[in-house]
């Protein structure tokens, strides 16, 4: 069924928010706590580093529930529209999550930052995210509700009785 794709999609890219928000809450603090103590960071980057770990889990988690309703919609709704949400969705949390989360690490890591993974690609997953909600709504707005199969030999075996 298409739409179980996107609800397995969903639940499996919220389980890992979950577990990238409690890597952050737990052993990332506690290694940036460290870090701070010894004086190899300040306290102003371990607070903008847990914001930022906080903002991508978060948006990973809202973007994971939004890819399960694009699953569940589809069970009733016809629309090309939702692969594309459920595409762009998934897309948004590749680039602005996913790419949040691996600048972190790398400036917990080794210190660097990738200025280009932030200028480009996290603001890119960010207007992902933008155009999924937009070919959700639209998706309602225009499409036609499906019949499941069952329904639809049942409506032809009427006809053909009538």
């Amino acid at each position: 069924m298409y739409g179980s794709k996107w609800i397995r999609i969903g639940s499996i890219s919220g389980a890992l928010g979950v577990s990238l928000g409690a890597l952050g809450a737990h052993a990332v603090q506690s290694a940036l706590q460290t870090k701070t103590e010894s004086g190899a960071m300040t306290g102003e980057v371990m607070t903008r580093i847990l914001e930022n770990w906080s903002t991508a889990t978060q948006y990973m988690m809202y973007h994971s529930i939004a890819i399960v309703l694009v699953g569940l919609v589809a069970i009733h709704v016809c629309s090309k529209l939702l692969t594309y949400a459920g595409i762009f969705f998934t897309a948004g949390i590749t680039g602005f999550s996913l790419g949040l989360l691996l600048y972190n690490i790398m400036l917990i890591t080794s210190g660097t930052k990738i200025v280009l993974l932030v200028a480009a690609v996290v603001p890119l997953g960010g207007i992902c995210f933008i155009i999924g909600w937009v070919c959700l709504a639209a998706a309602l707005w225009s499409g036609n509700t499906c019949q499941a199969p069952q329904q639809a030999s049942e409506q032809t075996a009427r006809n053909q009785d009538e």
